[in-house]
């Protein structure tokens, strides 16, 4: 039986160019290109609807929100009343600031605190979080239990709740100023008003030793490049990070006793009288006032007596020669009272009058001011030695503490509230890449005898960076962004200060555009730098 052939296949209903329209359409290329087109259209839109609704609000507020310098309209003169006189003070500031000051300066005050407590924030919580993450993985039960209830406190509770907490009920419940806690008997006294450390202070010959400083970071870099070299060519490994710093404490090491003994500018103006010659002759004009063998003994005298024969010190306000000073002073077991005053005349004018014993300063200001003395010859300057850096350390006089910095209670209330809040979210970061390094590799580590600290150090913690670091950016950026709720306990932030501005002005679009300026300048830097950290440490494939 012959096979019946088959019918002839039927031209599609559709017309070419229906067919080649649907081509194009479902064309991934052309898909592409209209998905962006599409895009660029949205952007167009989303940006001209800003425009309009930015045009509309300006003629609400009226033309005075840009009027220039000669009574003109124009958006060019939007932040000419920034040169106007704030009028307000700042009570935190970095850099000297008065009330007479332009709004600028204002404006950079407030810059300048977001970014003191964003940058320390950020320090310490990389610290607080690094170790809490460690420390929930401890076998140490106590430990671990004690670092689970502080992580989920702080990350379920609200930042201001804690902040609030911290200020009202910690700071502002703490003892008064005469009454100042000191913990463990160290140079720190916390009391309602804030905190007083002591704080490092730069001296003449600081310049020298900074020097060796920066020859020593380069040494430590060069070394580490040889020994990395040296490290490829035998095959062995080189302890470079203890010999890097090493070398790198011996040089700063040589710098401080090279700038310590070539520097001669610190200086003791006394009467030829008082027979002071040195430093060392203070403990003999002591033991004459006091009547005692050894100045140990002086615990021994009323304090009335020791008030009375304690040394009369005066100083100009601020200057290194006091903290240079009274560290030695201290060191000699001398008791001593400061007088301080704002300019050198003043200084000289107490003590011409017998007020002080000594006057401390730089011996160009003492010499200039020994001329201006009625009887120049009648007085000696005595060499002072001097360190690069000398510690100003806070000191109680009468009912206050002076020397040393002073965290205000508002800074140190947003500062703990940030780094608790954040160092909490940090340790689950941490802890989660810990762990999620594999357990050959502690093994591993275990089998060639590395102790617990150099696993954690050289191991794990390099690879679980790779982890770590991504959402620990994000971490950090809200940190720094979240330091515009100092503004609920009136710490002078940007936001803070801009806020003040606002009211005073009634400026309120140009302000707000500046702070989003401004924060998304210092998110993007922070973003920048970490990405690029990132990347260095990110795991190349081959």
């Amino acid at each position: 039986m012959a096979q019946a052939a088959a019918p002839p296949p039927q031209d599609s209903q559709e017309p070419p160019i229906v067919r080649a329209i649907l081509g194009y359409l479902f064309d991934v290329r052309v898909l592409g290109v209209l998905g962006q087109i599409a895009f660029i259209v949205l952007i167009v839109l989303g940006v001209r609807a800003i425009g309009g609704n930015f045009a509309d609000n300006v003629q609400k507020l009226g033309e005075s929100q840009f009027i220039c310098r000669d009574g003109s309209f124009s958006y060019r003169c939007a932040y000419d009343f920034m040169d106007s006189e704030a009028g307000f003070d700042i009570s935190d500031t970095v850099l000297d600031y008065t009330n007479t000051d332009p709004y600028w300066r204002a404006f950079y005050m407030g810059i300048l605190n977001t970014l003191k407590v964003g940058v320390l924030g950020i320090v310490l919580t990389a610290i607080v979080g690094t170790l809490v993450g460690i420390i929930r993985l401890s076998n140490n039960w106590l430990l671990s239990k004690i670092a689970l209830w502080y992580v989920e406190l702080v990350r379920n509770t609200p930042l201001l709740i804690q902040l609030f907490f911290i200020y009202f009920g910690v700071i502002l419940a703490a003892p008064e100023l005469d009454n100042a806690a000191q913990p463990f008997g160290l140079p720190l006294y916390f009391s309602r008003r804030g905190l007083n450390i002591p704080s490092p202070q730069l001296t003449s010959s600081a310049s020298i030793w900074l020097a060796f400083l920066v020859l020593g970071i380069i040494q430590f870099q060069v070394l580490w490049i040889l020994m990395n070299r040296q490290e490829e060519i035998t095959g062995h490994a080189t302890n470079k990070l203890q010999w890097g710093i090493i070398s790198f404490l011996a040089i700063i090491g040589i710098g401080w006793v090279v700038s310590s003994a070539v520097s001669d500018t610190q200086g003791l103006m006394v009467t030829k009288a008082s027979r002071i010659r040195e430093l060392d002759d203070l403990e003999k004009l002591m033991l004459n006032r006091t009547g005692l063998n050894s100045l140990d003994d002086l615990h021994m005298l009323p304090e009335e007596v020791v008030d009375e024969a304690a040394l009369q010190v005066c100083v100009l306000d601020g200057a290194p020669s006091e903290a240079n000073l009274t560290r030695m002073l201290r060191r000699m077991k001398i008791p001593y009272e400061v007088h301080r005053s704002d300019r050198p005349d003043q200084v000289t004018e107490e003590y011409a009058d017998g007020t002080c014993d000594v006057f401390a300063a730089s011996k160009a200001i003492l010499a200039s001011e020994r001329a201006t003395l009625e009887s120049p010859t009648a007085h000696f300057i005595a060499s002072i030695k001097e360190s690069p850096i000398v510690w100003n350390i806070p000191a109680r006089e009468g009912l206050n503490l002076v020397g040393g910095s002073r965290l205000r209670p508002e800074f140190t209330a947003l500062l703990l509230a940030l780094v608790l809040f954040y160092g909490g979210n940090l340790a689950e970061i941490v802890r989660a890449g810990i762990m999620s390094v594999s357990k050959g590799q502690t093994e591993a580590a275990r089998a060639l005898g590395l102790s617990e600290s150099q696993r954690l150090q050289l191991i794990v913690l390099p690879q679980a960076l790779r982890v770590i670091i991504p959402p620990g950016i994000g971490v950090f950026l809200s940190l720094m962004k979240d330091t515009s709720v100092g503004i609920a306990i009136g710490f002078p932030d940007m936001y803070a200060v801009s806020f003040t501005t606002m009211n005073q002005s009634g400026r309120v679009l140009q302000l707000f555009v500046l702070m989003m300026l401004v924060y998304m300048l210092i998110s993007l830097v922070f973003s920048i730098l970490l990405n690029w950290y990132n990347e260095k440490i990110k795991l190349v494939e081959r």
